[in-house]
């Protein structure tokens, strides 16, 4: 086995999956707590009229510019870390055909900009984020071949520089006192800044040499990517649809509301452990279902009970917490805020399952997914928004999202394989129980809500044994090869 091969191997097992999550949530978790305390600023400095703008427009140009990803990105993790294809060639058609795409895409935007009636402010806005999109796809290819590669440490770096020139830019422009369109001018700003720091870090000059154009691959790429494409299409629209529709029955003032309370959501922390989970979960699919099967069970039970601890913060803390961050004006935020909390578990446990399906190319399954918890959020946004606003939008993503999380537990025991265990039924028993103290404890007004439902949640994974020394040593054994058994 070469040097190569044996870093690889290495970067991609087992053992390393922690530490590179570790190193992803960390970078990560600097730049959501950089967010944090940017974030608050400029729902301060902005209306709830400008930001319910800003925030639609990046919502309709978001939508259109994800067709430019078109699931290219796990296509290129898959096919670098398998060494099928060398990585300049990959990247090269992967580049090539966004760019087409991103074509099509700024199509689209004219026609619906033109349906919308959008106004000048829209437009310009609308177009300032079709602009990020199209930096950010051009960095997320990438990125996603540092993945790959497991330079996870080059990865984490290119999206702190991405973040850290946003905020930079954004108080620049609060302490201007300038208006919400300079404000999206600072994202594209940084987002071009990330594509070139991207493009400098992450190819070399036999990256660039191995570049080339087959149209036979071409085809395969995007016959592998298609139904990842459209999920991530319906991803967005998943995660969107709440915002247009708010828009189109309710006006841009209660998708401000609806934007604050949704502004603090912790999905960076799953989508660490699963970009780090992703170079070897594909080699496991490719070569050992069985112990594919057993790592996302396990990373499953993780994040389940990591979500929960989240989700009794969320709930129990919103009320004092967002008027904090926020200020008075989001007051009607609060309970989008608690319930987005609440559908923190289903997120992430979801967010995993339906990426091991891509591991055994199962991407059409997961399209069904999102398709279907796509149209159940629909029928309930039409259904609640027109009388209970911002709320019952997060109702219905609340429902959508427990929905999608069944769906895609069940796809993965039938295409991936089980290795449901006692300790993992038990981790469902806790989260059940903490959810039932929760409720009790609320109703009765208790002030000390959230101390009482994490402290009888932890007690109960202890008792239930879901949570056991091996847990904790695999754990330090991510970062510290002497703790590994």
């Amino acid at each position: 086995m070469s040097i190569v091969e044996t870093r690889t191997a290495a970067t991609h097992s087992p053992a390393s999956v922690g530490r590179n999550a570790a190193i992803l949530a960390a970078a990560t978790l600097f730049c959501k707590a950089g967010s944090f305390a940017v974030v608050p600023f400029i729902l301060r400095a902005f209306s709830r009229q400008d930001y319910g703008a800003y925030s639609a427009a990046f919502a309709y140009a978001g939508l259109l510019g994800m067709f430019a990803y078109f699931g290219m990105n796990p296509i290129v993790i898959r096919d670098i870390a398998r060494g099928e294809r060398a990585k300049g060639w990959v990247l090269f058609h992967c580049t090539a055909l966004r760019v087409v795409f991103l074509a099509a895409s700024a199509v689209g935007l004219v026609i619906l900009g033109y349906f919308q009636h959008f106004s000048p402010l829209m437009w310009t806005l609308a177009w300032t984020a079709f602009a990020v999109m199209s930096f950010d796809a051009v960095s997320g290819a990438l990125k996603a071949s540092m993945q790959a590669e497991g330079r996870f440490g080059l990865m984490a770096s290119v999206e702190v520089v991405r973040k850290a020139g946003q905020w930079i830019l954004a108080i620049a422009v609060i302490l201007a006192g300038a208006g919400i369109t300079m404000l999206a001018l600072a994202a594209a700003a940084a987002g071009l800044v990330s594509m070139f720091a991207a493009l400098y870090m992450g190819m070399s000059r036999q990256d660039f040499a191995d570049m080339g154009f087959a149209p036979q691959y071409a085809v395969r790429m995007l016959r592998l990517a298609a139904p990842m494409g459209v999920s991530a299409a319906f991803l967005l629209a998943l995660e969107r649809v709440d915002i247009w529709v708010l828009d189109s029955l309710r006006g841009v003032e209660e998708v401000g509301i609806y934007a604050a309370g949704t502004a603090f959501k912790p999905d960076f922390l799953v989508q660490s452990v699963v970009w780090a989970l992703m170079p070897l979960a594909f080699q496991l699919g490719k070569e050992n279902r069985a112990a594919l099967a057993s790592a996302v069970t396990r990373t499953a039970r993780y994040l389940l009970i990591i979500g929960a601890f989240i989700a009794i913060g969320f709930f129990s803390g919103g009320g004092t917490v967002l008027p904090l961050l926020a200020g008075g004006q989001y007051m009607d935020s609060i309970w989008v805020f608690r319930l987005m909390g609440l559908s923190v578990p289903f997120v992430f446990v979801s967010f995993l399952y339906l990426h091991a399906l891509t591991a055994v190319d199962r991407q059409a399954v997961a399209m069904a997914i999102f398709a279907g918890g796509l149209a159940v959020n629909v029928v309930i946004d039409l259904a609640l928004v027109p009388s209970m606003g911002a709320t019952g939008a997060i109702i219905g993503t609340l429902s959508t999202e427990i929905l999608i999380a069944v769906a895609a537990f069940f796809c993965v025991r039938r295409f991936v394989g089980s290795a449901f265990k006692r300790r993992d039924m038990a981790t469902l028993i806790c989260v059940a129980a903490a959810a039932g103290v929760t409720a009790i404890v609320g109703l009765q007004g208790v002030r000390d809500l959230g101390a009482i439902a994490m402290a009888v949640f932890a007690v109960a994974l202890v008792g239930f044994k879901a949570v056991t020394g091996d847990d904790l040593r695999a754990l330090v054994g991510s970062f510290l090869p002497k703790y590994r058994r």
